[in-house]
């Protein structure tokens, strides 16, 4: 299967590069990304590195290069205490992966016979909200964008159900790779979830994909 990668110098997004790589049920995966990657990355065969600079446009040149994949693995976003201000978090998070679902599923007009649909999995987090009306307490901002994003997404796939659908990970905590057997036995019973995991789950899904459309922190580990 061939599928696009972003946010691939990002703590989760290079671990799906990583095990993109390992994992025999991908055999290209096109990277978009603005900054180079780790010179053991970028010269591997199985990746097609497409330096793209503006997320919120996928003009015709672009998704001529993209023919041919099946999926996307979307990992950008983050915490909106990650980002300047709420703007700047709404932007990178919802405006421009809602352009690139609205851009990809036209591809799927151009799936390699045999295949059913293009599917699109985005990474997003324990606890969003749909409800942007919603009074919350805990994690507002990051709550509401997710949700929003994941409603986009899913009225997107709706919109052309015959041929996109989506799925949404809510991942907990993401400890690190190897991290040591607190952080294992953290990850293990309250949601939390290594990188390593999460990326191979993530692959997972964009291969076969799953029963449930959102899937859960402890759901997640189970992949």
């Amino acid at each position: 299967m061939k599928i696009i990668i972003t946010g691939a110098t990002g703590f989760v997004g290079s671990e799906v590069v990583r095990q993109a790589i390992a994992d025999e049920g991908i055999t290209q995966a096109f990277v978009l990304t603005r900054k180079p990657l780790p010179e053991d990355l970028s010269k591997n065969t199985k990746l097609t590195i497409i330096e793209h600079k503006d997320f919120s446009t996928y003009p015709p040149e672009l998704l001529a290069q993209l023919i041919g994949a099946e999926g996307c693995i979307w990992t950008i976003g983050g915490r909106a205490t990650q980002f300047p201000d709420v703007e700047t978090a709404r932007k990178v998070s919802v405006d421009y992966t809602l352009a690139a679902a609205k851009a990809f599923s036209g591809l799927a007009s151009k799936l390699p016979e045999g295949s059913q649909k293009f599917r699109f999995v985005f990474c997003s987090g324990k606890f969003a909200e749909w409800d942007q009306n919603k009074n919350l307490k805990m994690m507002k901002d990051t709550r509401l964008i997710k949700g929003q994003v994941e409603k986009g997404l899913f009225d997107i796939a709706e919109a052309n159900k015959d041929t996109f659908e989506v799925w949404a990970v809510r991942p907990g905590g993401i400890v690190k790779k190897y991290a040591g057997l607190i952080n294992a036995l953290t990850a293990n019973t309250s949601g939390f979830i290594a990188v390593d995991h999460l990326a191979r789950a993530m692959l997972k899904i964009v291969l076969n994909g799953h029963a449930n459309r959102i899937i859960e922190a402890n759901e997640l580990l189970k992949i």
